[in-house]
């Protein structure tokens, strides 16, 4: 295929991914920093007095009392902080914040009205329910189209890019925004890659969850102390940190404890290793583990942490979050470029009118 053609799918699929592109890149960028901000955000909430230890199992027989029908998860549970639950049914989501030691709640919040997760859903959904999520998934696609027609366009000046060969020019609007559009997109390809590939893949599992949502947690009514599986798993996996609890939908279901291994590379998930826990006598009953799993459930397991950055400190984020914004730059100056030839060939074809309908002269003898 030649590079006019390539070219011309290049500016397309990012034209009309443009728009987009831009509400998205914004806010994935601020997401990034999701955690940081519900740790202001919810400063209040999570710091508690009277503390005489974690008493988990308190927490989840309140919360049952209250939420009895929702799908309960414990996604907090640290000493001198409350434990935060996410509760959850199909249209609706809520922050229970309890005290560690006494079960008492200390505060309800709407998760959909949350700043970051409003964000979250405005993110992958454009707050727009099902056919939202459609269109994030198209956009994903169009991206990388853009991407990788860019990739082959611009593949003899990616090394002298690279090596800071390639000059800003600033003959005119369109040469300078060419050319930086140019660098910028060579030296955050690799990225932005990564993240179009891992958004997209997202993408299409919640579109699809979108348009087959859940059915209603029927969550049983007698859950065994659940303290008791933490400590097993203390004494027998010393290297296990449980980061997350969530009990059974049905009385077919498990308790399911999530965590992090020592040692487990940094771009698996919390989610890849669970214990399984009978939720009528306790008893561990199963094991996941992310490192023994197969290619694609680890692969699947990589999507959160890649996409959004949930690794490393503050440079990392930092690195996230300019590449996050370099997507809208990429779409603005991609349209100044668009729009700069648009005029420059409407000049070209007046000048050639001009010149075909000057008549010359009649020689007076």
């Amino acid at each position: 295929m030649k590079n006019k053609t390539l070219l011309k799918y290049h500016s397309w699929t990012g034209l009309i991914a443009g728009l987009f592109l831009i509400l998205m890149g914004i806010s994935g960028t601020i997401l990034v920093f999701q955690h940081d901000i519900e740790d202001v955000l919810w400063k209040d909430y999570i710091q508690v007095e009277n503390f005489e230890g974690l008493n988990i199992d308190q927490g989840f027989q309140k919360i049952q009392q209250e939420y009895g029908q929702w799908d309960i998860r414990l996604m907090h549970f640290e000493e001198n902080e409350a434990l935060i639950f996410n509760l959850r049914k199909p249209t609706e989501r809520l922050f229970v914040f309890v005290h560690p030691t006494s079960g008492e709640i200390i505060k309800e919040v709407n998760e959909l009205t949350t700043f970051t997760r409003w964000l979250l859903k405005f993110h992958y959904s454009f707050q727009s329910g099902p056919w939202g999520r459609l269109v994030v998934l198209i956009v994903g696609v169009l991206f990388f189209i853009s991407l990788l027609t860019g990739l082959i366009v611009y593949r003899k000046s990616i090394m002298d890019t690279l090596l800071f060969r390639t000059r800003i020019k600033k003959k005119n609007k369109r040469s300078f925004y060419s050319s930086l559009h140019r660098i910028v997109g060579v030296w955050a390809l690799l990225l932005n890659l990564l993240l179009v590939i891992t958004g997209t893949v997202l993408a299409w599992t919640v579109t699809q969850s979108g348009f087959n949502p859940p059915a209603a947690a029927q969550t049983p009514a007698f859950i065994a102390p659940i303290e008791t599986a933490l400590e097993e798993i203390k004494v027998t996996k010393p290297h296990f940190t449980p980061t997350y609890i969530r009990l059974p939908l049905n009385e077919q279901g498990y308790v399911v404890i999530y965590g992090i291994y020592e040692g487990d590379p940094f771009y698996f998930s919390e989610f890849g290793n669970y214990f399984l826990v009978d939720h009528r006598t306790g008893e561990i009953t199963g094991e996941i583990k992310i490192t023994k799993a197969d290619l694609s459930t680890q692969l699947s397991n990589t999507l959160i942490p890649l996409h959004f950055g949930q690794y490393g400190g503050i440079w990392s984020k930092l690195l996230y979050a300019l590449v996050g914004l370099s997507g809208p730059f990429l779409s603005i100056s991609g349209f100044i470029i668009w729009r700069q030839g648009k005029k420059r060939k409407k000049k070209k074809r007046l000048k050639a009118r001009k010149k075909q309908e000057k008549v010359p002269e009649e020689i007076i003898f």
